[in-house]
């Protein structure tokens, strides 16, 4: 229902109404592609398909979204935009081991999240076929947390040869022991004391061979 607003002055004012309806109907076209992609597969959903699910026409998800490549790209935003995106911040003094497993804590609770997991799936069930998911879901997501990583440890002032790398070594060593092995079935899911010893060990390491002590 469309309804009138004033603005200071006492005149009406219908843009701030009108932008909240259109924000709604943009929202309305991610939720119902997210369903339908996470349903059917990426490659198996038409626009049309989109434009009914949401209820709006077809030229409506058009004017937000010229392309499904779009579509999905603000799919993977949105998706990120729920997690508790983990960021640091250097100071003189600062605790790097504490720093680190405060960072490791949350990265893992993003992963192993409902809505981290199902985007993970359709990305890998649909890349062999749309390569550029994979690059879209890199960009806007993993390779973030990979500057976050990087950019606290330049702030060190530690002698790394390659901070970049050094930054993924780090994620990989909490992927690899706590995150993939459960997501393929291969292992239970771990108790939190040994998710708390594994990242120690993690960072003991990482901080032992970048020589961040």
């Amino acid at each position: 229902m469309f309804a009138y607003i004033y603005n200071f002055n006492g005149k009406i004012c219908e843009g701030y109404v009108e932008a909240t309806l259109t924000q709604k109907k943009k929202q309305a076209i991610v939720d119902a592609a997210a369903a339908l992609f996470l349903n059917k597969g990426y490659g198996n959903v038409s626009m049309d398909e989109i434009a009914a699910q949401a209820g709006v026409s077809k030229r409506t998800v058009y004017n937000h979204f010229p392309s499904k490549e779009v579509l999905f790209s603000e799919i993977v935003r949105t998706t990120w935009s729920l997690f508790d995106i983990p960021v640091m911040v250097y100071h003189e003094g600062s605790d790097i081991r504490q720093d680190l497993i405060v960072f490791s804590n949350k990265f893992l609770i993003m992963l192993r999240s409902e809505q981290f997991s199902k985007l993970l799936r359709l990305v890998m069930g649909e890349s062999g076929r749309f390569p550029e998911l994979t690059a879209l879901y890199s960009e806007s997501g993993i390779r973030s947390l990979v500057r976050t990583l990087a950019d606290y440890l330049q702030s060190t002032g530690k002698d790394i040869d390659d901070i970049q790398l050094a930054s993924m070594h780090y994620l990989g060593m909490v992927k690899e022991a706590l995150f993939w092995p459960v997501m393929l079935g291969i292992v239970p899911m771990p108790s939190p004391e040994r998710d708390k010893e594994i990242i120690e060990k993690s960072t003991d390491m990482f901080i032992k061979l970048y020589q961040l002590a």
